[in-house]
Parts: C-alpha cells; structure tokens; sequence
C-alpha cells in the first residue's frame, strides 16, 4: 500500500472495531482483520465508500516499523485537508498550510509521507499547470522537500514538461509575430508568476534562468509596440529570487527604463505644454500691459516652478524642449 494511493488504515480500523490508541494490540488487530477478511464478501472490505484488500492491508501492517508508522497514519487522520490531498489528489492548499506545518523538519515522516505524496503531487501539479495556475502552483511548490530523491524525478513530471514547452515557445516569439503568438503566453503576462518561479526546486534552476532571458530580451522586442506588456512582465521579472548577478543587473535597468519618471519620450501632453509656455511667454513679451510701456521687463527674472525646482521661465522652456529626455531600452541578455 506504500506505493499506491494513500488509503487510511485507521478508517478501516474504526470499520472493524479496532482501537487505534494507547491500547493498540497489533497482535490481536491481525487476528481480527483475517477474520474481517475471511467472511467479507470477495475478500474485500468496504468503508465509507474506500475499498481495502486483504494484501495491502497486511502489507502495511507487517512491516517491522510499523509501531512508528501508524502515530503518522493517526496524524494524519486527524488533519482532514492533508488525508483529502493523499486520498481525492485535491485540497485547499491554503488550509493545508496548517496542517503541514506539524511535520515539518520530520526526517522519518518524510520517508514515510513522501512515496504517498508522490502521485497527488503529480497530478495536481498537471491540472494546476494545465489550466496556467501559477500563483497556486507555487503554493503547492512551498512543500516539495516533503518528496525524498527516489521521489522526485516522477512527481515533477508535469512540472519539467511545462517549463520545457514554455522554453521552446518563447524561443520562436519576437517582434514581429508577438500580437499572433501572445495568447500562448498569457500567463507570463497576466498572471502574479514570480512566486512560482521563486518556489521551484532546486532540479529546474537552469529552466528558470532560461526562462528569464527569454522574457527579458522579449520585453525589449515589445516595448515599443506592447508596452503595457512589458511593463506587466518586468513586474515579476524584478520580484524573482537567486538570479544571476547579471541578469539581475539588467532587470533592474530594465525595469527602471520601463517605469522611471524619465520612460519614453516626452508625450503628447507635454508637447502642448510646452506649446503654451511659449506662446504665454511671447503674448508677455509683447503686451504692452493697459498702454503703458513696459521697457524695463525682463521675462528671466520671474521664477517658474517645474518639477519642485525654482528657475527662471526661459531655463524651464529650454528643459522642457530638450530632446533627451528620451531613455535607451536596447539592453538584452544572450
């Protein structure tokens, strides 16, 4: 039973009548399980709708450690969203939380949990990812030193299958074709993906890195033309943990050229401002007030305030209509 779908035994000992707690009698609860056994019909035994066989169940309870095993199947039992995550392949991660944190740093319950925990891992990792559920899926990477060596290649199965779909994807997307090909990764744009990327195993470092590249030399393709997209993608770029020093460096700069005070060229809006300061500025210059002369004028000596800064108008005009304000983006990562 140790590699299959976990199946309470303390269920089927309730079933039976057997005491699970400090008068526990293996001797006498073999007995009894072969007499349950031996008159249920087609040697099978139903309870609460879960099925048990005569072969699993004692394959469990001759084991030489099973004394130790069954506190775990007690534990367990008592932590309801943990048994539905080991028996249904689905939970509340949010309410396992809890639950888990009573095992942690447990090295005999690791080895006793984890060939249970591999195959609801598997597959609600393929359904997670399946339906692009990062944010969750990293909730549910939060527990993957439960899995032991011999454990984990299978359990990240579907992990290891989407990260190498997604590399070769984002391997064939650029400029050109970005607006056809973008639905297929909408998950990198729309969804909060650094925790999952923050939360892999130590096995997909390199992916994660790969990755990472992609999306960064993507959002230099796409500035121009999608720059919500790339703003949306540098978010989460600039969240991720135990990156590389350089691609560090260049998410940041990045990041900064996407949404510093300084990003872009000067827009529309500010053109007209500028427009008008000019125009203000000759109809000042000209009037001659209510017919008086105003020969001793002299439009430097106002001060004008622009960006917290006093100056006069002719300095504020001059910043304003230089050209380089525009920022350079054309740093990528090979």
């Amino acid at each position: 039973m140790a590699n299959k779908q976990y199946i309470s035994i303390i269920r089927l000992f309730n079933h039976c009548g057997i005491s699970t707690g400090e008068d526990f009698n293996l001797t006498r609860a073999k007995k009894h399980l072969d007499a349950e056994f031996r008159i249920a019909p087609g040697g099978f035994i139903e309870a609460d709708g879960y099925t048990y066989t005569r072969h699993d169940v004692f394959e469990e309870i001759e084991r030489p450690d099973f004394s130790n095993r069954l506190v775990f199947h007690r534990q367990i039992w008592k932590s309801p969203h943990l048994l539905q995550l080991l028996e249904k392949n689905n939970a509340d991660l949010g309410w396992v939380e809890a639950e888990f944190i009573l095992f942690w740093n447990n090295k005999q319950f690791d080895e006793f949990f984890s060939p249970y925990f591999l195959g609801p891992f598997n597959h609600l990792s393929r359904t997670l990812l399946a339906e692009r559920k990062l944010k969750e899926m990293s909730d549910l990477l939060r527990y993957e030193d439960f899995l032991q060596p011999a454990d984990r290649e299978e359990a990240f199965r579907p992990l290891r299958v989407f990260l190498d779909e997604n590399i070769r994807l984002l391997r064939n997307i650029n400029g050109e074709n970005y607006t056809i090909m973008r639905p297929k990764i909408s998950h990198w744009i729309f969804t909060d993906w650094h925790l999952f990327f923050n939360n892999l195993p130590h096995e997909f470092y390199d992916e994660k890195n790969d990755i990472t590249t992609r999306l960064i030399n993507l959002g230099v393709a796409i500035q121009k033309s999608h720059r919500r997209d790339c703003r949306r993608m540098s978010e989460q770029l600039i969240s991720l943990n135990d990156t590389p020093e350089n691609i560090r460096r260049t998410i940041i700069s990045n990041h900064s050229a996407y949404t510093g005070p300084r990003a872009g060229a000067i827009s529309w809006r500010s053109g007209w401002w500028i427009l008008w300061v000019i125009f203000m500025l000759i109809r000042v210059v000209s009037s001659d007030g209510c017919g008086e002369s105003k020969t001793d004028f002299k439009p430097s000596s106002i001060q004008y305030e622009y960006n917290g800064k006093s100056m006069p108008l002719d300095s504020m005009v001059k910043i304003l209509k230089d050209s380089n304000v525009k920022v350079k983006y054309d740093r990528m990562v090979h």
